[in-house]
């Protein structure tokens, strides 16, 4: 569908703005929270990698290593945001004994999308070796969404792993072909073409964890959004992946974060059951 639209209608497609018009508010919001969250919680920051944005602030509860962890990989688009914006999902999790993870990346146009893939693949192995014993979720948001999806696609034994390090899967208003992102203002400083967009979609990627997988978007996004989170959905299930795939009523592209962890919410309560492992 997205090759018959104009070069102005895929740019407002593959926009989410275009349809959130409180994006900017609810952006500064993420920071005002986290910051809230770091000054709060005890938090470490542990390293991946050699750079300097290769890190991960983790946050673990009063009493001690915990059974489950929540990993959340950024949106952005690959070239915004950090781990710091990223912070307030713990708050609500801590309390219930349950740790929680926010990846950091080295941000486009200084890192490709494929090497932020790799990054984000070497930042869970780090937590997995951390706690080896612990139920790991992994989730993200938007380009986040995709770097998860990625880690689902991943060949663990180049890692040194005969499986994935994680049980479940949380993905919010992902993009999951990036093939028609290549001709918009977003693929600037990408630097993507087909093939290189084609080789790091989920899309077109084997699915190698077939594990218990949320696959959600906000009830304002564009169609585009909307198809790929079903269409992959439907490859995740095809996989043998059990799949809870739905729109979240009221909520946009951003603000849909703040469902991922709130027990009030579906898509919170949906979240804290695959960390229990009340869900399969």
């Amino acid at each position: 569908m997205w090759k018959t639209l104009t070069p102005e209608d895929l740019d407002k497609a593959y926009s989410p703005s275009s349809v959130a018009a409180n994006y900017r508010e609810v952006v500064a919001d993420y920071a005002a929270r986290s910051g809230c969250t770091l000054t709060r919680a005890e938090s470490m920051l542990l390293s991946y990698g050699e750079a300097f944005d290769e890190y991960v602030i983790l946050f673990e509860p009063p009493a001690g290593d915990a059974d489950s962890l929540l990993v959340f990989f950024h949106g952005g688009y690959w070239q915004d945001l950090s781990a710091e914006d990223s912070c307030f999902p713990a708050d609500s999790l801590l309390s219930k004994g349950i740790a929680y993870a926010a990846v950091n990346y080295t941000l486009a146009p200084h890192a490709s999308v494929a090497t932020i893939v790799a990054q984000s693949a070497k930042a869970l192995k780090r937590l997995a070796d951390l706690r080896p014993n612990a139920r790991i979720v992994i989730a993200g948001s938007s380009a986040g969404a995709h770097l998860a999806a990625m880690l689902i696609s991943t060949d663990w034994q180049e890692y040194g792993l005969s499986a994935a390090p994680f049980h479940a899967a949380v993905l919010l208003s992902g993009v999951y072909d990036l093939r028609p992102l290549v001709t918009t203002y977003i693929n600037k400083p990408l630097g993507l073409d087909v093939s290189s967009a084609t080789a790091i979609s989920p899309s077109f990627s084997k699915v190698r964890a077939a594990i218990p997988t949320v696959v959600c978007w906000g009830e304002h996004e564009t169609g585009e959004f909307k198809r790929q989170s079903h269409e992959y959905a439907s490859q995740l299930r095809q996989a043998g992946a059990s799949v809870s795939c739905f729109e979240v009523p009221g909520r946009n592209h951003f603000d849909i974060l703040f469902d991922l962890t709130d027990p009030a919410s579906r898509l919170g309560a949906e979240t804290i059951e695959l960390l229990l492992g009340e869900k399969s």
